[in-house]
C-alpha cells in the first residue's frame, strides 16, 4: 500500500466514524426528555431504595445521556404496596417496584419462587428467577412490561421463644410475608397473619403475634427486636420482586431511549440488584450476634428433614392450584429449581 492510498483510507475511515458519532450524537439529541415516576413501598432508609432503586435510576439516566429521568417516590407516597402492579399498568406511575405474592392467588405461576427452602444464593437466583420467568410473563402479567426481578434480603423467624422444629410453631400466632410461608406455617399447627412490615411490629409490642417473618436489619429497624430474643439462623425465606412498567409509558420512548431501558431490563440487572439489599439485611445480623440478650440458633440436623418435608408439602398444595389453572405446575417447578441448580442458587 502506498503512503497515498494509506492516507486516504485512514481519511475514510475517521470520516466515517466521525459521521457515525456525529449522527448517534443527533439522535441523542432529537431525543426529547422524559421523565419516569418509579413508584416503590419502603422508605429511604432502606437499602432497597438507596442501595437498589436510586442507583439502578440513576444509571438509566447516565446512560441516556439525561434524556431519561426516572424519578424514584418511596415509602407508598403514591399508593399501598398491593396496588403497585395496577398502578403501573393503569399508568398512574410509570414503573413500579412490585412484591410478587402481596395479593394471594393473582400470580400463582410465579408464587412458586417463594416457596421456603428455595434459594441459597438471592444474587444468582435472581438471575436464575428472572430468566425463568420469561416463559410465563406474557400469561401472568401481559399487561405490563416486566423489566426484570429479584430476590429481596432473605427473611427468617423471629420469635419470643426458640423454633427448632416445625411442630414448635403449633397454637402460635405468626406474621407471614407471602402465601406460601403462611401455608407453611398453616401446615405446622400455627396461626398466620398477613401484615405490613411496620404493622407487624406493632403487633409484636402489643402482644399480637408471638412470632415474625422478617428480613435481619428491618426487625431491629422497626423495633421488633425488643419484644423478639430468638432468631432462626437461616434463610428461611426470599421474597420476589419485580420491576414492571407501564407499557405505554415505554412505547412512547424513542428507539434509543427504549435501547437504554431494555439493557436495564435483563438477568444482568436481575442479579446485581438484590446486592446492596443482602448486605445491608446481613449488617442486621451481625449486630443481633453482638447482643447478648439475642440468641440467634440453627436448626438441629436431626429436624432438618422436618422442616424439608413442610415445605415439600408446601410445593405440592402450590403444584395443586396451579394446576387447577391449566398449566402444568410439576414442569414449571422443575424448570426454575433446574435454573437455581445451573446457577448454584438452590437450596
Amino acid at each position: 500500500m502506498t503512503a497515498s492510498s494509506y492516507k486516504i483510507r485512514t481519511f475514510t475511515c475517521i470520516s466515517a466514524l466521525a459521521l457515525t458519532i456525529g449522527l448517534q450524537a443527533t439522535a441523542n439529541a432529537a431525543d426529547k426528555p422524559v421523565r419516569l415516576r418509579l413508584s416503590h413501598n419502603l422508605p429511604t432508609t432502606n437499602a432497597l431504595h438507596s442501595g437498589v432503586m436510586v442507583p439502578w435510576a440513576k444509571s438509566i439516566e447516565q446512560a441516556s445521556e439525561g434524556s431519561l429521568k426516572v424519578q424514584v417516590f418511596p415509602a407508598q407516597q403514591l399508593g399501598p404496596a398491593k396496588d403497585h402492579y395496577n398502578m403501573a399498568r393503569d399508568g398512574i406511575v410509570d414503573m413500579a417496584f412490585y412484591l410478587v405474592g402481596i395479593e394471594p392467588g393473582r400470580f400463582p405461576i410465579v408464587s412458586a419462587a417463594e416457596i421456603p427452602f428455595s434459594v441459597s444464593d438471592n444474587g444468582k437466583g435472581s438471575r436464575a428467577l428472572y430468566e425463568w420467568y420469561q416463559n410465563y410473563a406474557d400469561q401472568e402479567m401481559g399487561d405490563v412490561k416486566v423489566c426484570t426481578m429479584f430476590y429481596d434480603g432473605g427473611g427468617t423467624i423471629h420469635s419470643k421463644k426458640k423454633i427448632e422444629s416445625p411442630t414448635d410453631m403449633a397454637g402460635l400466632k405468626i406474621r407471614s410475608p407471602n402465601v406460601q410461608a403462611a401455608n407453611f406455617y398453616r401446615l405446622a399447627g400455627a396461626s398466620p397473619i398477613q401484615l405490613s412490615a411496620s404493622d407487624a411490629a406493632d403487633a409484636v409490642e402489643r402482644g399480637v403475634v408471638d412470632a415474625i417473618s422478617f428480613p435481619w436489619n428491618l426487625l431491629s429497624a422497626l423495633g421488633a427486636d425488643r419484644a423478639l430474643k430468638y432468631h432462626l439462623d437461616m434463610n428461611f425465606y426470599s421474597l420476589g420482586t419485580a420491576i414492571v412498567m407501564n407499557k405505554n409509558s415505554y412505547a412512547r420512548l424513542s428507539d434509543q431511549q427504549k435501547a437504554v431501558i431494555d439493557s436495564h431490563c435483563n438477568a444482568d440487572w436481575a442479579e446485581r440488584l438484590p446486592k446492596a439489599w443482602y448486605d445491608w439485611e446481613q449488617e442486621g445480623r451481625q449486630a443481633l450476634m453482638t447482643k447478648s440478650d439475642h440468641t440467634l440458633y440453627t436448626v438441629p440436623s436431626e429436624k432438618e428433614a422436618e422442616w424439608k418435608a413442610m415445605a415439600e408439602q408446601v410445593r405440592a398444595e402450590w403444584q395443586a392450584t396451579v394446576d387447577k389453572t391449566g398449566a402444568d405446575g410439576q414442569a414449571i417447578y422443575a424448570d426454575l429449581q433446574k435454573r437455581l441448580d445451573a446457577y448454584n442458587a438452590g437450596y
